[in-house]
């Protein structure tokens, strides 16, 4: 059974990362499935209490790590395709790259959890406390099912009325802390946008894909590589935010103090994240006005 839905997992997992990314792949979504899934399964077979709940956790984590692996390996077929790397090499590394994780994932977890605290307001762990909620729900008889039908009947709808599904439930479950910068983030990329359709046009039909102009070679036009500049910065900004985040943890565990206020004021904050949202527009549309004086 696990096997078969880690396939199952695998598969979408890699058909949503070529639609979307592996940095915003619903791996999550994908795991919550096979969570209700495995469930009610457990439930069926009487397997409930602690133990059941451990072996539906057990499941679901395991199809979780294949459905990531699945998502991770296309996202560096296409970067190697970008740099002609062969499959077969490309596997292999990611081969050893699983090996290392393995190593050291549970490190950097427990890093994690001695300097934030997991499930705390600094590392809330939302997807975690969703799966605890509907695996306790399920197999401890207290599920709130109206909710689960109110969600599947809302996705429908949105369906119908050709709206995406994902932003608005991405929007509902996880903290206003971090959907706020989500939707900021959107909002300047369509502010971009609009500029760079306002200064060479746009038809539909002939729109690239972000996927497309990242392995785009030749004849790359001004506006293809301003979308690509904005990608690539803020993939750096993806990154580079989860990285930071465990070079703090490791300073706070060694007992490191780099901490100029016991507690951040406001304002500094906000102007850097305006800086930063300043950054996001102006990095993709400099392209432009570089183009522009090159004409000159």
């Amino acid at each position: 059974l696990t096997i078969f839905l880690a396939f199952i997992a695998s598969a979408l997992a890699g058909y949503l990362t070529g639609l979307v990314g592996s940095s915003n792949c619903p791996i999550s979504g994908v795991t919550v499935t096979i969570l209700l899934i495995v469930s009610l399964l457990m439930l069926g077979l009487g397997a409930t209490g602690v133990q059941g709940m451990a072996i539906v956790i057990f499941i679901s984590a395991v199809v979780c790590i294949g459905g990531s692996i699945s998502g991770d390996l296309l996202q560096t077929m296409a970067s190697g395709q970008m740099i002609g790397a062969t499959p077969k090499k490309l596997q292999i590394s990611m081969i050893f790259g699983v090996v290392a994780i393995s190593a050291t994932v549970g490190i950097v977890i427990g890093v994690l959890h001695q300097a934030f605290t997991i499930g705390s307001t600094k590392l809330p762990a939302p997807q975690a406390f969703l799966m605890k909620g509907i695996v306790q729900g399920i197999l401890g008889g207290n599920m709130l099912w109206p909710y689960v039908v109110a969600g599947a009947v809302l996705a429908l709808v949105l369906i119908l009325i050709d709206l995406p599904v994902l932003p608005v439930a991405i929007g509902i479950y996880l903290p206003f802390t971090l959907s706020v910068p989500i939707f900021i983030g959107g909002g300047i990329r369509y502010m971009t946008d609009s500029v760079l359709k306002k200064k060479y046009g746009s038809a539909e039909e002939e729109e690239l894909s972000d996927w497309e102009l990242a392995i785009k070679q030749t004849g790359v036009t001004p506006k293809e590589k301003a979308i690509r500049t904005g990608l690539l910065f803020t993939a750096g900004l993806v990154a580079g935010e989860a990285l930071m985040g465990v070079v703090v943890a490791i300073l706070i565990v060694l007992g490191i103090q780099l901490a100029i206020f016991d507690i951040a004021p406001v304002w500094p904050g906000l102007l850097l994240f305006a800086y930063i949202g300043v950054l996001l527009a102006y990095i993709p549309i400099r392209e432009i006005i570089g183009h522009k004086k090159t004409q000159k």
